[in-house]
């Protein structure tokens, strides 16, 4: 359930956090999800993302998104991920979100240790 989880979140282009944020669960709740949740937690995520195919999270069977949903995440990059007329995503695009979340991170690091280094000159 996990790795199907973390499927969804990449699709969507957001992290664990800001997911165990959104659905009201404990933070660090995806990194130590196995394969039981709790009903009541099930329920939380049906709530907060009703594109989501809960079958699909338990189980693994059938498509990621539920059937003539159409879901769309912007980012500073363009579409992460798009399901029109009840298609699956495929791997590619979910692959294309992870490297453009790679590249934000890469960029965020990269500003970060230029700054640290201009202040240890001083």
């Amino acid at each position: 359930m996990k790795g199907r989880l973390i499927k969804f979140l990449a699709y969507l282009g957001i992290g664990q956090n800001k997911f165990e944020e959104k659905v009201g669960l404990s933070r660090g709740f995806v990194h130590r999800l196995n394969d039981n949740a709790t009903l009541k937690t099930i329920k939380r995520i049906e709530a907060t993302y009703p594109e989501l195919n809960i079958e699909w999270l338990k189980t693994g069977e059938g498509e990621m998104l539920i059937n003539n949903q159409s879901i769309e995440n912007v980012t500073g990059n363009g579409i992460v991920g798009n399901n029109v007329n009840g298609g699956g995503i495929n791997d590619s695009s979910v692959i294309e979100g992870l490297m453009c979340t790679l590249k934000k991170k890469d960029e965020q690091v990269d500003r970060l240790l230029s700054i640290i280094e201009k202040l240890s000159d001083k």
